[in-house]
């Protein structure tokens, strides 16, 4: 019998390296929050105090910061890739 939770996404372990889930799980954890006006150390802590984040890694550098902000972008946008100025192109 197949597992019906096999492939839903789940927030067992997260380590700086798994932007796309972090930006996932701050998009939900946090709808309300300005992901543009954060300051690094605050987006830090928000990623460390995530359920299943793994304690004790290294700190994270600028670019991976810069990454988690784009992802949590992302799934704040949705599904929907298309930009109002695709008829431009």
């Amino acid at each position: 019998m197949d597992d019906p939770n096999k492939d839903a996404l789940t927030w067992d372990t997260l380590t700086w390296q798994d932007i796309r889930a972090i930006g996932m799980a701050l998009a939900e954890s946090y709808p309300d929050e300005n992901v543009l006006t954060l300051r690094p150390e605050r987006l830090a802590r928000l990623v460390e105090e995530q359920p299943g984040f793994a304690a004790g890694t290294a700190d994270p550098d600028d670019f991976t910061l810069s990454a988690i902000v784009t992802a949590w972008i992302a799934a704040e946008a949705g599904d929907d890739d298309s930009s109002p100025y695709e008829y431009l192109a």
